[in-house]
């Protein structure tokens, strides 16, 4: 940072490095709000900066319109478009467009380097268990210490069937050496205050598992997943650049239909996890919550039983996603509205008004 006339200020090359994100993220399909733009800033300030230009804070609005217009030439604020009357023809637009862009951005790149990641979590609420009672019971109940913490993990995987290590993350302030113990080959630990993906965490998922399998592989490589504008930084932006990596985010509100590991892994997961975690809770009655040190033993042996590792059923989560390969048929067959042609024919000239506008 420079100083000028007493106040801090990024320099010339932080602010470049700033508005390279914002254009990669833009090219990724998902540009930044403003809101996105401070919280990027935030988060590179509380990482390098030893005194912070904002106090601790997010920039303001001034600070923002301020850097906007200093890079006009770059980028531009642009309203996005909502149009209620053609919300079903949009859905069916946009998606169509995200496999045309899909289809020409994995041209050519083997199934090998393309990657799909998804965070979810597992919890240590077991209210939804479904037991069996006799009939007429006004409340059925089942005696279990439970309560609603829950742990998040990344899991990763590729087109060709492979399984990269998973990334879990505690919500705690420390890790200790016992929470990581006897947990599945290669996983890596982290925590946060929230339990949750942040940028830093983000970070060191993306340079410890990502950059691992990107160095043993020639040509581009694409990682799929959902809109993590938010977790993006500058650090990750210029690995994407060296290592030849491209993100690809899903459409908004389509993981069910687009996720490779949401369409086949994670209903099945959640269903073996009840029963692991059922096992725990009867094992261990005196736990309210599982006990961290528990935790690497009970997600090993929960891969073990949903045989995650197993490449067809990789394989299969791609290709019902139309993902790889690319088959956009496999995803809108499955919209209802799809094929009913009287509510969703779409006039040609409505299609040139909304590619005018932008609105997708």
């Amino acid at each position: 940072m420079k100083t000028v006339g007493g106040q801090k200020q990024l320099t010339e090359i932080e602010e470049e490095n700033l508005v390279n994100v914002l254009v990669a993220v833009s090219d990724y399909g998902s540009p930044m709000t403003k809101l996105d733009l401070k919280m990027l800033v935030f988060n590179y300030l509380e990482k390098n900066s030893g005194s912070h230009i904002f106090n601790g804070k997010m920039p303001g609005n001034t600070w923002v319109e301020k850097f906007l217009n200093r890079h006009s030439s770059k980028l531009s604020v642009r309203t996005t478009q909502n149009i209620k009357k053609i919300r079903a023809e949009k859905d069916l637009l946009e998606m169509q467009n995200f496999f045309d862009n899909l289809q020409a951005t994995l041209k050519d790149i083997p199934p090998s380097n393309i990657l799909n990641y998804d965070e979810t979590n597992l919890s240590d609420n077991l209210s939804n268990l479904k037991c069996i009672f006799r009939r007429g019971i006004k409340y059925p109940e089942r005696i279990l210490n439970s309560s609603k913490s829950c742990v998040s993990i990344m899991f990763t995987v590729s087109a060709a069937g492979d399984c990269l290590p998973t990334y879990v993350v505690y919500k705690a302030t420390n890790i200790y050496s016992e929470w990581v113990d006897g947990g599945p080959g290669g996983t890596r630990y982290n925590c946060t205050k929230s339990g949750w993906f942040d940028s830093a965490c983000f970070e060191d998922y993306f340079r410890t598992i990502i950059l691992k399998w990107a160095k043993n592989l020639s040509g581009p490589k694409v990682i799929i997943g959902d809109n993590l504008s938010s977790h993006l930084n500058i650090e990750v932006v210029e690995l994407c650049q060296k290592y030849d990596i491209r993100f690809v985010f899903l459409p908004p509100n389509s993981t069910h239909l687009t996720q490779p590991l949401d369409v086949a892994f994670f209903a099945p997961l959640k269903r073996e996890w009840w029963k692991v975690l059922t096992n725990y809770k009867i094992q261990n009655p005196e736990q309210s919550t599982i006990n961290k040190k528990h935790f690497p033993k009970l997600l090993n042996e929960l891969l073990k039983n949903i045989n995650l590792r197993e490449s067809n059923n990789i394989k299969s989560g791609f290709r019902a996603a139309g993902i790889w390969p690319v088959n956009a048929r496999n995803v809108l067959k499955r919209i209802p509205e799809y094929f009913d042609e009287e509510v969703y024919r779409i006039d040609s000239a409505l299609l040139d008004y909304l590619q005018k506008r932008k609105v997708f």
